[in-house]
């Protein structure tokens, strides 16, 4: 009998944490140490799957551009394209750190709801796509995907992917890892309902927007070459050293090609322009590697071949805006964000890669 009552031991303390660490989100407690909103963006996303299947049933609706992607993709404006081009909607699907095992989360309740918009674009990025990347890209699964669909895809997920998927959704505490500092930044007088207000704004926004977030086009502009290069030397080094493509992103971008293909969607793969000191680097530094292979290649002759094949056999296609498009915004947040200045040129090269295929598929 004692013997059994020492088993027991771990299973209570196992227990006694799972449900102190519970404690800590009551009452909205844990405004008291996110660091984060983007949990927002992902709830919202799921939401706005009821407002499209809504819209899509109406007599009287415009013609649906549903966007796929990341922060990136976010700073759309409406206002631009209802005057612009009064005919279409956007939808804007993206997240932070949107990458296509999300997107596959999303495109699944497409199929399942019949759901079936005008145009479909899926930003993909090669650092998306990276196994080996020295910063893991890890928020998509933990925040934005559910268990049910974790298990089913169980098989494309590493035994790490898996395991750190498991040990965040059971302790909140390990996921979002409270930071004293920041618990009391926020006890002092006014700091949290600046916090909460700004949960709200953002909400509030993201419905307006239908999931864009809209940002002031003078914002953040990056506009000494010297910060650009360490922003570019930085991103170089978490992201693309070394690089492996993930055969487990290529089978999740596989999969939403070919819902969106049987729901006979037209669907373009999008690689969103990034500064010329990341495109230098991917065109023409040797860090990356093909399974089999010792040689060094650059990521892009590993990265884009894949893509433009994935896009060919789903009818889509792989549209280029660091080397095969001429764009004329080129001003960025980052090495890796275009300027929220350049979003309207954005929308223009969007709207203008829809009528090229409408065209050139003899519609």
């Amino acid at each position: 009998m004692q013997g059994r009552r020492i088993l027991l031991f771990p299973v209570l303390v196992l227990l006694g944490a799972f449900l102190l660490d519970k404690i800590f989100f009551i009452g909205n407690l844990e405004d008291y140490f996110l660091t984060t909103a983007s949990f927002k963006n992902y709830n919202h996303k799921v939401e706005m799957l009821d407002e499209l299947e809504e819209y899509l049933q109406r007599s009287d609706r415009k013609k649906v551009l549903a966007l796929f992607g990341n922060s990136r993709t976010m700073p759309f404006s409406n206002q631009y394209i209802a005057e612009r081009y009064p005919n279409w909607i956007l939808f804007n699907f993206s997240v932070p750190g949107g990458t296509s095992d999300y997107y596959l989360y999303l495109l699944e309740q497409f199929e399942k709801r019949g759901l079936k918009p005008d145009h479909v674009f899926l930003a993909i990025t090669p650092q998306g796509m990276n196994r080996t990347a020295a910063v893991s890209l890890d928020e998509v699964m933990i925040t934005g995907l559910p268990p049910g669909f974790v298990a089913r895809h169980a098989s494309s997920y590493s035994l790490d992917d898996l395991s750190n998927y498991v040990a965040k959704k059971t302790f909140l505490v390990y996921q979002y890892r409270p930071k004293l500092w920041v618990i009391r930044d926020r006890m002092k007088e006014g700091h949290l309902d600046q916090f909460r207000g700004f949960l709200g704004l953002l909400e509030d926004a993201l419905r307006k927007e239908r999931g864009s977030v809209p940002v002031k086009a003078e914002e953040g502009v990056v506009e000494s070459e010297e910060k650009m290069e360490v922003y570019a030397r930085s991103i170089w080094k978490d992201f693309f050293v070394p690089f492996h493509l993930s055969e487990d992103q290529v089978y999740f971008t596989r999969h939403g090609l070919e819902i969106l293909h049987d729901l006979n969607v037209p669907t373009d793969l999008l690689w969103v322009r990034v500064s010329e000191n990341l495109r230098r680097r991917i065109d023409t530094e040797k860090v990356a590697f093909r399974d089999g292979e010792r040689s060094r290649h650059t990521v892009r002759e590993v990265w884009e071949p894949a893509m433009r094949q994935l896009a060919g056999q789903f009818n889509a296609r792989f549209l280029d805006m660091n080397f095969s498009t001429e764009f004329p915004c080129d001003q960025f947040s980052d090495a890796s964000h275009l300027s929220a200045a350049c979003f309207d040129e954005f929308t223009d090269y969007l709207m203008n890669e829809i009528e090229n295929r409408r065209i050139g598929e003899g519609m």
